[in-house]
Parts: structure tokens; C-alpha cells; sequence
């Protein structure tokens, strides 16, 4: 997984860094805006974490760290940043469809939800939006400059007072109410530096759809990556039902199967009817592994049609049959009369079949049977068969 830094203006020009992460084929279905207060952590994984989990199911992800800790220029949080951003994504990119906030941030999210016309699905994750908790975590007076220190744990960053005014004194229940489309909650019951009670006042007064889901025994900022990986795995799977996931140009055909690659290698695109895979090569030989190699479908085609068709041959005999298993590989052997030969006729493409048959009832007259029913399967008699491959050329 890798991450590209972006730079955008906020409404008062000044140069903000963010990152985009995209799915590792490179494939987008959809875009997330993340905003976080990780970075004031010794371990930052648990941006990575979450990252990865929705990278994996074809979210693009642009972070924004809201401490402004891992920038290079001196940062001020606000809400508009976040605004701002999303000009900015709407521009180079594609318009968020899921906004994620986490601590102030997610309070900075619920304020911006409603005006980013894109936005199809909130998140957030121990967002803070009692006053009384944000006062506690800022300092008691503004600065000359019109800012807030504000300490999360040992973490200490600045905040604009545009930004706590805007949370503290509009009223928060009115801006939540107002929120009219699905909203995704995670805390944690021992989360000391924010309570939980800020996710029941986010719950209570949301409409439906909204889910919560709790982070039990995890702190404020997740430390444990597998947390982060919890918590960007239920975004994308809670996601599928509200967002629409689709990709920016979608591989379309009138054939059974289509297969399309781009420039990264070898991460190809699989199209069988209505289902989409992945296929691609393993590490060592240069891939990515995302996927099955080209083999590996060959022998899930001629496994899953053995498997199949003993199925169909039991149900309509009546044989007591429980479970089928399908073991497969390929091997490339050379002849034994042509192994001081580079010519490719001297090699032999072996497919081996192991199948386990389950059933307490079974003879063993019913057990050959379906042995020799297994050479039957339309997919074994298509590979014995030397099937012809035409190839043509399409016009775009």
C-alpha cells in the first residue's frame, strides 16, 4: 500500500498537505475524505490499518491529519479545511462520497456533512461534540492570534476559534438532526480522554439509518493496528449499503467472461457475468498477489465443475453423498526421451485431481461411481478435448 501526498488551499490560501491512498489495482469505487488526530501517536499503523481495509474493497482513501503534527508548515484545525478539500478533490479527483472523522475531527465532520453535496455516509470514530468535553480539552483563553491550544492525551496541537465556536456554540443536537443520511458510529466504552457519552448524544439525536458500533477494551486512539483494521473493514462492508461503489470506468462486456489490464503489473480485472475477481501474479514473480494466477482459475474452473457436477450426479441418484473436496495443481514435467531439449513440445502439462469424498452411508461401489462420474465433468472433457482458441482483433 502505497501513499501519494497532495497539496490544497484552504479559504484563506494557505498550502495544506493531505494524502491519497488508492487501491492496490488502482481500481476506484468510491472516495473517502478522512480527517484524524492520529499523528500525535509514536505509532501511526492504525492510519495504515484503516487505509488498507477499505483500500481493499475499492475506496479510495484521502487523509487529512486535522493535528496538523505531521505537516511540514505551521497548522491550524478548522472545519473549513475539510470544505476546502473536498473543492479540491471535487476538482482533481472525484467529490467524496464517505466522510470520516475521528475525535475533533469527527466533530469537524458532523458540522460539514450538509454541505458537501456528495457525501452519501458519515463516519465517525471518537468524535467528541459535548461542549463541556471540548472545553476541557482546550485551554481556557484564545491566544492573540485567535487560537486554542488543545490537548488530546500527551498530544498538543492548535485549533482555530472559528472552529470551537462553531462546535460549542451552534447547537449541536440541530446540527446533527439535520443530517438526513446514514451515519456510522464508533467509541469505546474505556475511552478516557473522550467519553462514550459524546456517541450516545451523536446517536440519540440522528435519524435512521444509523448504526454504533462499540471498540471494546481500545483507547482513544486505537493504538493496536488490528483495531484500525477492525474499524476500516466495518466502514467498507457498513458502506456497500448506502454508497454507491463505482468504478471510475468499469469494464463492460456483451461476452461470458472479459479480462482487462492496465500498467500495473500484473493486477488484471475479471469479468464472469455480474462477478468481478482479481487475478494476478504472485510476489516473487513480480506481482502484487491480489488475486489468483491465471493457473490457479484454470484449476478453480476444473475443481469447482468436478465438484459440482458429483453434486448433481448424487442428488439425482439418491446417494447419500455429504462433501466433496477438490485438491488441484499444475506441473510442467519433460519428457523423458527430450531432457536435453529447450523445444516446448518436450514438456508436458500435467493437471492433478485429489478428491475427497465425504459420506457415512456411501458403499464402495458408490464411491467408484462417482470417481468415474468426476471424468465426466464438462470442463475435464473440454481440456481433453483440445479445444480450438480463435482469436480476433476488436475495434474500440
Amino acid at each position: 500500500m502505497s501513499s501519494e501526498k497532495i497539496i490544497f488551499k484552504n479559504k484563506k490560501g494557505i498550502e495544506i498537505e493531505a494524502e491519497i491512498c488508492n487501491p492496490a489495482d488502482q481500481i476506484t469505487h468510491a472516495y473517502a475524505l478522512f480527517a484524524h488526530c492520529f499523528s500525535g501517536m509514536d505509532d501511526t499503523s492504525v492510519i495504515d490499518s484503516i487505509k488498507r481495509g477499505l483500500n481493499q474493497k475499492g475506496i479510495s482513501v484521502v487523509t487529512l491529519d486535522f493535528t496538523g503534527i505531521s505537516h511540514q508548515n505551521e497548522y491550524h484545525a478548522d472545519h473549513e479545511d475539510i470544505l476546502s478539500l473536498t473543492d479540491y478533490m471535487s476538482e482533481h479527483l472525484r467529490s467524496p462520497q464517505i466522510l470520516i472523522g475521528h475525535s475533533l475531527a469527527g466533530a469537524a465532520c458532523l458540522v460539514s456533512a450538509n454541505r458537501i453535496a456528495s457525501v452519501e455516509a458519515v463516519v465517525t470514530i471518537s468524535a467528541v461534540i459535548k461542549s463541556s468535553h471540548i472545553r476541557k480539552l482546550c485551554t481556557q483563553s484564545q491566544d492573540d492570534k485567535g487560537l486554542y491550544d488543545v490537548a488530546l492525551g500527551d498530544n498538543y496541537f492548535k485549533v482555530t476559534a472559528d472552529f470551537i465556536d462553531e462546535i460549542t456554540h451552534q447547537n449541536i443536537k440541530e446540527i446533527i438532526h439535520k443530517i438526513r443520511i446514514p451515519l456510522l458510529i464508533f467509541h469505546s466504552p474505556q475511552d478516557e480522554i473522550v467519553d462514550i457519552n459524546n456517541a450516545e448524544k451523536i446517536y440519540s439525536n440522528a435519524f435512521h439509518p444509523k448504526s454504533f458500533i462499540s471498540l471494546d477494551y481500545a483507547n482513544h486512539f486505537l493504538s493496536n493496528p488490528q483495531n484500525g483494521y477492525y474499524v476500516g473493514n466495518n466502514i467498507a462492508n457498513w458502506s456497500e449499503r448506502y454508497v454507491q461503489m463505482e468504478p471510475e470506468d468499469p469494464l463492460v462486456t456483451q461476452h461470458q467472461t472479459a479480462v482487462r489490464i492496465g500498467t500495473t503489473k500484473y493486477v488484471t480485472e475479471v469479468k464472469a457475468g455480474i462477478h468481478h475477481q482479481i487475478a494476478d501474479e504472485p510476489i516473487e514473480d513480480g506481482g502484487k498477489d491480489l488475486g489468483p494466477n491465471p493457473y490457479q482459475f484454470l484449476l478453480a474452473g476444473l475443481g469447482a465443475c468436478t465438484a459440482m457436477t458429483l453434486r448433481m450426479y448424487a442428488d439425482h441418484k439418491k446417494i447419500p453423498l455429504e462433501e466433496v473436496t477438490v485438491h488441484l495443481n499444475h506441473e510442467n514435467e519433460y519428457l523423458k526421451d527430450a531432457e536435453d531439449t529447450n523445444k516446448r513440445t518436450a514438456k508436458l502439462d500435467k493437471l492433478y485431481r485429489n478428491i475427497q469424498i465425504k459420506g457415512d452411508d456411501l458403499t464402495e461401489a458408490q464411491i467408484k461411481r462417482l470417481m468415474e462420474i468426476a471424468n465426466k465433468c464438462p470442463v475435464h472433457r473440454t481440456l481433453e478435448n483440445n479445444p480450438i482458441i480463435i482469436t480476433n482483433l476488436l475495434e474500440e
